[in-house]
């Protein structure tokens, strides 16, 4: 037995390393302005490890709107973290900060699909809103077929700013991990409830409504597509004001609409008192939808490990369900990456 053991030793010390090239860890990684959210996946075939996730408070300043300012101390931060999980040299998927990116549907005035849509696009170059220049920003457009009966000929429009991308392209070179994909939150949100909302009837609005202490995020879906959103206050009455003038104005703008989908995402304690609230106060079906509870995210907690999901905000695992959806062997293919 002792023999057979050194040959197992041996044969470990000589595959791990090349394992940990054909099979490198992974980290799902959420970036917001006030913190990092991760999920990291141990990779190596033969190591035992279990999946580890952290959220790590961001000091003021460090991120605004999106925009990493103190890229190097961000770099040493998610470094450091990796060190700490045994995930160095992992292969790094992260959604972008809320407020980094843009999406817009895009309805084309061609009778036909153009063969070049970015560049199509960018001579066109509309007033989309985005307070950049379309020639200033990373593209990516989805066509959206047979999806909205009124938009035959229209696209998905992703952009983000160039340098805001080139930011953080450089902040995970400094954390010497390889960045493999960079996505919009929103994109991240919507593949991650794309099974609840997959056979949505015609006449359906879905209003995804992320809620934590300091506000919610509403966003409003009509045929997959999102098309309106909002940032809402926290407090109750004036949470139910906004959503009510938010809904009624989509109503207007949209009479087909004869139904109303709330989801309610969040995580932990306290969910029940709101969502029976939000009830209350409008012709709406409310849905809680805890990301935790659902079983989106393969995380099994051990005894060391520090969270627990009351420390996580449902916004923050929402994205995270989204990101493990696209990772190879999941449901749901990549969708609306930004170029690195």
């Amino acid at each position: 037995m002792r023999a057979e053991s050194l040959v197992l030793a041996g044969l470990r010390e000589r595959l791990d390393p090349l394992l940990a090239r054909i099979f490198p860890p992974r980290i799902l990684l959420v970036l917001d302005d006030d913190a990092f959210t991760l999920l990291g996946l141990p990779g190596q075939a033969f190591q035992a490890g279990s999946n580890r996730l952290r959220r790590v408070p961001l000091p003021r300043g460090a991120c605004v709107d999106g925009l990493p300012l103190q890229k190097a101390a961000l770099g040493d931060l998610i470094g450091d973290l990796s060190l700490e999980l045994g995930l160095q040299g992992a292969q790094v998927v992260a959604s972008l900060p809320r407020s980094a990116a843009g999406i817009r549907v895009v309805q084309w005035p061609f009778d036909a699909w153009p063969e070049e849509p970015e560049q199509a696009l960018r001579q066109i170059d509309p007033d989309l809103t985005l307070g950049y220049p379309l020639n200033q920003a990373y593209l990516s457009l989805t066509p959206l077929i047979g999806l909205d009966p009124q938009l035959p000929l229209a696209s998905l429009l992703v952009t983000a700013p160039r340098s805001l991308v080139l930011a953080w392209i450089e902040v995970f070179s400094i954390a010497e991990l390889h960045l493999e994909r960079l996505e919009p939150a929103q994109v991240a949100d919507l593949r991650a409830i794309e099974p609840l909302i997959a056979d949505a009837p015609a006449d359906q609005l879905i209003a995804l409504l992320e809620w934590r202490s300091g506000g919610a995020d509403l966003t409003l879906i009509r045929y997959g597509i999102p098309e309106f959103s909002r940032h809402l206050p926290a407090t109750q009455t004036d949470l139910i004001a906004g959503l009510h003038q938010c809904i009624h104005y989509w109503r207007q703008r949209d009479p087909a609409v004869s139904q109303v989908r709330l989801l309610l995402v969040s995580s932990g304690s306290g969910l029940d008192d709101l969502a029976d609230s939000l009830a209350a106060a409008g012709d709406w079906e409310v849905e809680i939808v805890d990301p935790i509870e659902l079983d989106w995210l393969p995380w099994d907690p051990g005894a060391d490990d520090p969270l627990s999901p009351t420390d996580l905000d449902g916004s923050s695992l929402l994205r995270l369900s989204g990101l493990n959806r696209a990772e190879p062997g999941q449901a749901s293919p990549a969708a609306g990456e930004l170029p690195r």
